[in-house]
């Protein structure tokens, strides 16, 4: 049967993408050159849950999902803030923005979206605490041990100045699909829903 690469995510308002970009070419201009791919800020978000390969049976089950656990929750308002690395500061290979504000508001709508999918498709969601972060740059395949410890030593070194970057407003959250190509992913939105009851 067909499937198609999803998730569930919220999406960026145009001023967090916007400080984002800032911040991308700030790090990019103390950087070695050519070490890290920026991700393209109209394809950053905050994953809530990623999927996997969906059956297109499960597609409307999944929207209707995501409408129903929106539905009983309400907006609510985070911050993008802090800087940091995966798996560690001194061996970087993802460059992460961390979230702070009304953080248990967003841990219980992950907690309950995943048990939703849970019970009506089998969805595993992952054993791991929930980590939400926004990737905002990969390092790339290949860079020497020196350069790589080389730029550690300079995102460390930025974490202080970073602070808060961008306030994010959740009204509503996003049921995405993910196509891989050579030149990155592509994104085509399959339904979002309005955080809060409908009238």
């Amino acid at each position: 049967m067909t499937a198609i690469r999803s998730f569930v995510a919220i999406e960026l308002s145009d001023q967090a993408m916007l400080q984002l970009t800032h911040l991308q070419s700030r790090l990019n201009d103390i950087l070695p050159p050519n070490t890290v791919r920026w991700t393209v800020p109209q394809n950053i978000h905050l994953t809530l849950h990623f999927l996997g390969h969906l059956l297109m049976d499960h597609l409307d089950e999944v929207a209707l999902i995501v409408r129903d656990v929106a539905a009983t929750a309400t907006p609510f308002s985070l911050d993008l803030s802090n800087l940091g690395c995966f798996p560690h500061i001194r061996r970087p290979r993802i460059v992460w923005v961390g979230l702070s504000g009304e953080m248990e508001v967003l841990v219980n709508l992950h907690r309950e979206l995943g048990e939703r999918l849970r019970q009506a498709i089998r969805f595993q969601p992952e054993s791991r605490p929930y980590s939400p972060h926004l990737t905002i740059g990969r390092i790339k395949k290949g860079i020497p041990q020196h350069r790589l410890r080389e730029l550690g030593k300079l995102l460390e070194q930025e974490i202080p100045r970073v602070g808060q970057v961008a306030p994010l407003p959740v009204e509503r959250i996003h049921f995405i699909r993910s196509d891989l190509k050579p030149d990155g992913p592509v994104y085509t939105p399959l339904a979002q829903a309005q955080l809060g009851p409908q009238t």
